[in-house]
């Protein structure tokens, strides 16, 4: 009998925003399991708010089926949020209190008909204990795909996350940094990167560029857009392209903004460019970037020179390493990313099916 997969996240799978979890719930589906998908952390505050499932607000409490994939976006009267409050954060450690515990039978019954249930980290990872009593059974898997303290999550969701540590099966850390975060819970760690659907890199299209150099970056997560600013300035003849990041204040000639895409219309981007970017800002701990920066994973895979903090480059070969904000680093690395050859490695690039197998099979 196939497996009954459940996927918790604050993502919706039904947005184009497509993170590492859509991509597990495709392989999932490939493989023959059941999905459906969660989304979590909805409600009319966030039609105030840039949240990319504004457009899905309409389709809330109720299934839908897209691509063989079961979705449901959770939206409560309100949600808990962090954004803005800084030290005032713990003033809404009430209202995630009465969230946990707030009525969405659609949300129980799944868990309660799951064999292996995944959540993401993010405002997901409070309703792990939830998740757990309506699920005795299930397989429960905690995927760390950022630290929440990196990504300046509401510290009451880590807080609870360490309070229901029992409710936990397995936790899966997508960069061997993130495990000693993770080693007083009590329950097994496995370093698993994300992987990447190679399929879709089979039959990328035509070059999307008319000449010249070309660097690419794509994604918002900790976009220093400072990066380019410097770039710009020092490489008038090198045409900068930006998809799906926040949008810059005062964008040069030489730069173009593209807004969010499909992602298999990013491949030719990609795939065509003279290096790729990952502009990071600098973030206490960000070092895990190392292993699950799943846009450097992409431009390993196509073969690509990348440019990219110190803290995320490491020793890996093909990675150009620069200080965030200094701007003779940031040149250095660009001069060497598009000077140099790509020099092969050992690096292993997996693919979503072997990633949802390795879960599958703790």
């Amino acid at each position: 009998m196939a497996d009954k997969i459940l996927i918790v996240s604050r993502h919706d799978y039904r947005t184009e925003w497509r993170a590492s979890l859509h991509f597990l719930a495709d392989a999932y589906h490939a493989l023959g399991s059941s999905v459906k998908f969660v989304s979590v952390g909805f409600s009319p505050l966030s039609l105030l708010s840039h949240d990319h499932r504004k457009a899905l607000s309409s389709d809330s409490n109720r299934w839908q089926t897209r691509n063989g994939i079961e979705c449901f976006l959770w939206r409560s009267p309100i949600h808990p949020f962090n954004r803005g409050l800084g030290s005032l954060a713990f003033l809404t450690n009430s209202l995630f209190k009465w969230w946990i515990n707030s009525s969405c039978s659609e949300m129980d019954r799944a868990c309660g008909t799951a064999d292996i249930i995944i959540v993401e980290s993010g405002i997901a990872a409070a309703l792990v204990g939830r998740i757990r009593r309506c699920a005795p059974n299930a397989k429960l898997i905690y995927v760390a795909s950022d630290l929440l303290e990196t990504v300046n999550a509401h510290p009451f969701i880590e807080e609870q996350l360490y309070r229901d540590r029992s409710a936990i099966s397995h936790i899966v850390v997508v960069a061997r940094a993130m495990a000693k975060h993770f080693q007083d819970f009590g329950c097994p760690v496995h370093f698993v990167t994300h992987g990447i659907s190679k399929s879709d890199f089979d039959t990328i299209g035509p070059s999307p560029y008319s000449g010249g150099k070309n660097i690419v970056t794509v994604g918002s997560m900790l976009f220093d857009p400072t990066f380019f600013e410097v770039a710009s300035e020092n490489f008038p003849d090198i045409h900068f392209h930006l998809i799906g990041t926040p949008k810059l204040e005062n964008g040069a000639e030489n730069i173009t903004e593209y807004g969010r895409m499909e992602f298999t219309e990013t491949l030719p981007y990609l795939k065509y460019a003279d290096a790729g970017v990952a502009p990071y800002h600098d973030m206490e701990h960000a070092d895990y970037l190392v292993d699950s920066s799943m846009k450097l994973m992409q431009y390993d895979y196509l073969k690509l020179n990348a440019i990219c903090p110190d803290f995320a480059a490491g020793e890996k070969p093909n990675r150009y390493g620069y200080r965030p904000g200094d701007t003779a680093s940031v040149t250095f690395a660009i001069e060497n990313a598009l000077g140099r050859p790509y020099t092969e490695g050992n690096t292993e690039v997996l693919d979503w099916k072997d990633v949802a197998i390795r879960y599958r099979d703790f």
